[in-house]
């Protein structure tokens, strides 16, 4: 079944590929008779993409020696159409083949595809797409449409971000921009439950995520605002978090030697959110962002839904000397109504308790009040040949670490290179000390752009 399955895969994929050079032929057709009309004519098209190489190497679990984490190799093809001034549209469908953990993977992705359409002072866009909202850099609290997977290789931060179907719309009047997000199907983050269930005595039961009822659908609104000195928005979310918490089959009666099942479990909330910034003292660039989340149900009776939060960003940021830029953050949380967890003396508890220990530490909640800093560093060298990035951030309450230095140099004209490494760090029980093991590597990437 596998060998079958990856035959499809390349049948597809080589079908995707003989339809783009048919359709971009036919364009190239179209824009040479236009050129041929109309000099100044906008193109109507655009196609563009990668190729790459990309190799992560880190340490075995539990063993002093190293291993390959992922290996691949991918192909992007981007394409955009242009509808003069009436709209656009927006595709960019990707090919991996390598290794993952342990296991080969060979897929075709559709990262994103929609279509945009302009009418006066609105706009419309439907499809497949990666919403990003919030203003601070990395860690944003707003940022709760679209989800994330922790565990995709690459030099790219953003490649992280997942796409998910939903129809957003905006009404644009000057100084003020409001937008308008429905979210019809539940689309979950990934969250390494496989690697909790390798705790002895914890199995991995199947999901338990919200079905395709119109009740289950979500939205967000946020009112953006601009002026000369200063940019900002409110925001408002209401739908099942991306980020889904663990619960699992709670027995009836439970023995020290019974396994426990466990399962990712979806929950509603509510979101309230703002943004903002600004220059300071002249030239140093202030942002904040600060979100309430609090979910529907009763987060005391179910061991899946965290408590209430408020978490809060604040940073500056300058370009010290030229071509040195610094951003500097603090981050902060709140837990409403915290309550230190307690080894029970009831062994029926214990099950409970230990999967809210796990709900913690995915929800970074294990402490009321807890303070962490991130710094990113950026250098542009040998005329922008050559550019090296350092971002670090550090969790003061848990004492979680989180280290990602990398390197990009240009040999050539849309060719690159970047060698760069991303380190986990932390105790046992919190989530970086977690995916430490399975997470932690040093990688290289070759990539030619077109």
């Amino acid at each position: 079944m596998e060998v079958v399955m990856k035959i499809n895969v390349v049948k597809v994929a080589g079908f995707l590929l003989f339809f783009v050079f048919v359709f971009t032929s036919l364009l190239s057709s179209q824009s040479l008779f236009e050129q041929a009309t109309s000099k100044d004519e906008e193109k109507p098209y655009e196609l563009n993409g990668y190729l790459r190489g990309t190799l992560f190497v880190g340490k075995v679990p539990d063993k002093n020696s190293t291993e390959i984490k992922s290996g691949y190799g991918e192909a992007s093809l981007k394409l955009r159409l242009r509808k003069h001034g009436f709209g656009d549209a927006f595709a960019e469908v990707r090919f991996r083949s390598g290794h993952e953990l342990q296991k080969t993977v060979s897929e075709i992705n559709l990262r994103e595809a929609y279509v945009n359409a302009y009418a006066g002072p609105f706009d419309f866009r439907i499809g497949h797409q990666v919403v990003v909202w919030g203003r601070a850099d990395g860690w944003n609290p707003t940022d709760n449409i679209t989800p994330r997977n922790m565990l995709i290789r690459s030099a790219d931060e953003d490649d992280r971000r997942l796409a998910n179907f939903l129809i957003r719309s905006y009404y644009n009047r000057q100084p003020f921009r409001f937008e308008a997000i429905w979210v019809p199907a539940y689309s979950p983050s990934y969250i390494p439950t496989d690697l909790i269930a390798s705790s002895s005595g914890i199995t991995l039961g199947e999901p338990d995520y919200p079905d395709m009822k119109l009740k289950n659908s979500a939205f967000a609104l946020r009112l953006n605002m601009e002026w000369p000195s200063i940019d900002g928005s409110i925001s408002y979310f209401n739908g099942h978090n991306p980020m889904p918490g663990i619960t699992a089959d709670f027995p009836k009666i439970f023995m020290t030697n019974m396994d426990l099942n466990i399962f990712p479990k979806a929950y509603r909330m509510h979101v309230i959110g703002a943004d903002f910034s600004t220059v300071v003292a002249g030239s140093w660039g202030l942002r904040g962002e600060v979100a309430y989340r609090r979910a529907h149900q009763d987060y005391e009776e179910n061991v899946h839904i965290p408590n209430p939060d408020l978490q809060y960003v604040v940073g500056l940021d300058k370009e010290l000397v030229k071509n040195f830029s610094l951003i500097v953050q603090y981050i902060g949380r709140y837990v409403f109504d915290f309550e230190e967890l307690e080894i029970p003396t009831n062994p029926m508890d214990f099950p409970r308790f230990k999967i809210a220990l796990k709900n913690r530490f995915i929800n970074f909640q294990q402490y009321e009040l807890s303070h962490s800093l991130s710094c990113r560093a950026a250098w542009e060298l040998m005329n922008e040949l050559m550019s090296i990035e350092v971002f670090g951030m550090v969790n003061f309450t848990s004492n979680e670490t989180l280290f990602r230095p990398k390197l990009t140099y240009d040999i050539a004209d849309a060719l690159t290179v970047a060698l760069g490494a991303e380190l986990y760090s932390g105790p046992d029980d919190t989530l970086f000390g977690l995916v430490d093991s399975t997470l932690s590597a040093v990688f290289v990437e070759l990539k030619a752009s077109f």
